[in-house]
């Protein structure tokens, strides 16, 4: 029953008005009788679930309530309406928020509306991409931009952001629960809502392609449904929106900003609105600055410009001589690109910016200031309180251990670190587990100047998991003498797209993560601290047909891929030869993959166990495909898979993903360095991942390689100034050494003569239920049946 004008609700809520009904209930402007400070506000009325099942009406209102602590956090921003209170009465969820007085921005754009100028557009954008950048950087995403939720308040102009779609979220899963039916909700308006969103799997800058969509209806006056896209990659196609009248004209700037903001793929987009929010803030502060890249004329001296001296003297020209070459050596030296050139925006860093969005702390922010800045002692001193704030953050550790080197004056090496710290989609947090590895060496390594009396520094570059960009990182680093060499990239994908640009310049890259069979050939530079496909491919064969007694598979998995290809590839071989039987192969990149009847073709050919090779979420399908298998099989079949699933994204799918067995290459609890794993315990405030094991190795590997490369003399040491092939080629010749050997957290480390690591290190570990979880399951040691019978205890 809905309420009507007069209405006392909730003992001192006048309702005034019905503002809106909608699939998920109803929202009424109200009088708060209690609270003459805010009189006016809005009542949002939310359906429950008509269920019998207890489970399904807890499970709501934790939602619901979850999402009520969410949005009153995030009506501290001045631009977010204030939540007042939120609470459940008569079968049914209240939100109480501040009334914002003003009107929607479809009065602004929309039919019968005058075009937005270009001035009025980057407004629009400044205004709303600062709000957003507040809820990115809470690592949450609104999921339902449009015009009618982005509101001008009255009293100061400003857009104010308007309901999110986490409310309508609750009462759409009310009614879904309602229908007994599952699935992932989609949530957003069409015309403004993106791919991935349509498909249920919004990323952060899901919100960006929603508010590119509606500067550019302002600009063209077009509605986004009506615009036509371009067959071949899915970009909407807009600057000449219609036939007879193309838009007005615009900055090449702005025009670039909008295209990265709504292109189809979302790895293509800005990360999130923090950095849309940074470029749009370069193109207003270009006309200031000089191009990046210009450099002033030097004319050589000539005789008339030296001061005029007694001809004949030796002394004099001895001396001309010197200062000439010293002057030259200065020119030269400042031609030479700088290492941590503190230039923001290039997606690299020793300290001087962010690259990690979702953790921003106010210490942390302070830090990167004062860094770039040169003021090294305030960063530490900011970077400390920061560390001691939020200890899983590798970031902040990297750029406190690089500012304590320039505090202390202690000689250093240089490395570079390329992963996956910006998008969203790079395999569940798989970047920082990355770095923290090589933070956790680099901080064993400073604290006592472990390389012969040097630390070791490191720059940051984030790949964005996608090979473009990692092929301009690639680049980057290539130029800058002073990088020796780069641990990374995550994916077998951005790996191979880098490895030419690497040779080229002589840089020697160690993977910890990319596993791709044919990377080590051709390409002497490469190394890798993983072992390749086969060892896990093996490993998951040998459990599937020896163990589980299952002897006929359907396999899913990306052709695309690299990285799936290649372990799908040594899965049949494997099979094959044990005598098994692979029914059905399905391709995880189809955009309209049906994973109830593919389960349904591989039921039909006896197909009884499940093999999962979905890629590390370089494709925006084949990953949220794979966790649509995992859901339709609904517990029916044993499921077995590759690395790329040793995620939380599995554990959240709870009792779904319960018995997934995966292949990874490192455990805590069967390690054995047990010294590293409980170090590692200590300094991240929790258990690590594989990843984390194989980039400590990888970091590692390069420090052993640094220490025992052959000295170079006083010329070399000289001429390496001018030429960084000198001092990466020494290292390289140091690690390609017959008989190279160390011991690292993965336990023994040695290379073949390809550059593979040559021990077979494999751990198969299961989905089980665990309380100290705190998504109610865990990963541990396949052969275990319980977290309990594999000693997990919560601390």
């Amino acid at each position: 029953m809905s309420l009507n004008p007069g209405d006392i609700f909730h003992q001192h809520y006048k309702i005034i008005s019905q503002l809106g009904v909608g699939g998920f209930g109803r929202t009424y402007q109200a009088q708060d009788l209690a609270n003459p400070k805010h009189p006016l506000c809005v009542v949002k009325e939310i359906i429950q679930p008509q269920s019998s099942d207890p489970k399904i009406l807890q499970e709501v209102e934790k939602r619901f309530l979850r999402e009520g602590k969410t949005l009153a956090r995030l009506g501290e921003h001045p631009q977010i309406p204030r939540l007042f209170e939120y609470f459940s009465e008569n079968n049914k969820f209240y939100l109480i928020q501040e009334y914002i007085d003003g009107h929607d921005l479809s009065q602004e754009i929309g039919t019968g509306c005058l075009p937005l100028s270009e001035t009025e557009v980057k407004q629009l954008l400044q205004d709303t991409l600062e709000v957003l950048s507040f809820v990115h950087q809470q690592h949450i995403i609104h999921r339902d931009i449009k015009p009618s939720n982005l509101r001008r308040r009255k009293k100061d102009g400003k857009i104010v952001l308007l309901d999110f779609g986490a409310v309508k979220e609750i009462g759409t899963m009310a009614a879904t629960y309602s229908e007994a039916s599952g699935g992932t909700i989609a949530i957003g308006t069409p015309g403004y809502m993106s791919a991935e969103q349509q498909s249920g799997q919004p990323q952060l800058n899901s919100d960006l392609y929603s508010l590119g969509m509606i500067c550019i209806q302002g600009l063209t006056g077009v509605h986004p449904r009506a615009l036509p896209t371009d067959p071949s990659t899915g970009d909407v196609i807009w600057r000449y929106a219609t036939a007879d009248r193309p838009i007005m004209s615009i900055s090449p700037e702005l025009e670039r900003i909008l295209m990265r903001m709504v292109r189809y793929m979302f790895s293509d987009r800005y990360y999130s609105a923090v950095e849309a929010l940074e470029d749009l803030r370069q193109m207003d502060n270009s006309s200031l600055t000089h191009p990046q890249n210009y450099q002033p004329t030097l004319a050589p001296p000539t005789v008339n410009s030296l001061p005029q001296k007694r001809r004949g003297s030796p002394q004099i020209w001895w001396g001309i001589g010197v200062t000439s070459l010293l002057l030259g050596m200065g020119i030269i030296i400042t031609l030479i690109p700088k290492t941590c050139a503190k230039v923001i925006g290039d997606n690299l860093s020793c300290g001087e910016e962010i690259l990690s969005k979702s953790i921003a702390l106010p210490e942390k922010q302070e830090g990167v200031k004062s860094y770039l800045n040169g003021r090294y002692q305030e960063a530490v001193e900011w970077l400390e309180k920061a560390r001691k704030k939020e200890l899983k953050d590798p970031e902040t550790l990297i750029y406190l251990n690089n500012a304590r080197l320039k505090v202390d004056g202690i000689p250093f090496y240089t490395i570079a670190v390329a992963i996956p710290l910006g998008n969203p989609a790079d395999g569940g947090d798989s970047g920082k587990e990355i770095l923290r590895g090589v933070a956790q060496l680099q901080t064993a390594i400073n604290s006592d100047r472990g390389i012969n009396g040097h630390g070791l520094r490191v720059v940051i570059s984030d790949d964005f998991n996608d090979t473009g960009r990692a092929k301009n990182i690639a680049e980057k680093l290539s130029n800058q003498g002073q990088v020796l060499g780069v641990v990374g990239h995550y994916t077998s994908d951005s790996t191979r797209s880098v490895l030419p640009i690497y040779e080229m310049n002589n840089l020697l890259l160690i993977s910890p993560t990319s596993t791709a069979e044919s990377l080590t050939e051709n390409h002497p530079l490469f190394f890798r601290t993983i072992p390749r496909d086969r060892v896990n491919a093996e490993a998951l064969v040998d459990y599937l047909y020896d163990v589980a007694k299952q002897k006929k598979a359907m396999v899913f998995y990306n052709p695309n891929s690299a990285y799936s290809r290649s372990l799908h590839e040594r899965f049949l071989i494997r099979f094959d030869e044990k005598g098994g039987q692979v029914v059905k192969q399905f391709d995880l990149s189809n955009p309209i993959f049906n994973a109830e009847e593919a389960i349904r073709q591989g039921e039909n050919r006896q197909g009884t166990s499940i093999v999962l090779f979905p890629d590390a979420k370089s494709n925006p399908y084949a990953f949220p495909n794979a966790l649509k298998v995992i859901r339709a099989n609904q517990g029916r079949y044993l499921m077995v898979g590759g690395d790329s699933l040793y995620t939380t994204d599995i554990l959240q799918e709870r009792e779904l993903s319960n018995g997934l067995v995966v292949a990874i290459s490192w455990h805590y609890l069967s390690s054995s360095n047990q010294f590293f794993a409980k170090e590692a315990k200590k300094m991240w405030d929790g258990n690590i991942s594989s990843r984390t094991a194989m980039s400590y190795d990888a970091a590692l590997v390069m420090a052993i390689a640094l220490k025992e490369k052959p000295k170079l003399d006083i010329i070399q040491k000289l001429q390496s100034i001018f030429n960084p092939n000198i001092e990466r080629n020494a290292l390289y010749k140091s690690l390609k050494r017959p008989n190279f050997e160390t011991k690292g957290a993965t336990g023994k480390i040695s290379f073949e003569l390809s550059g593979d690591r040559a021990e077979k290190v494999v751990e198969l570990v299961k989905v089980v239920p665990s309380k100290c979880s705190p998504y109610g399951y865990m990963f541990v040691l396949a052969k275990y049946k319980s977290a309990q019978e594999a000693g997990i205890t919560c601390n």
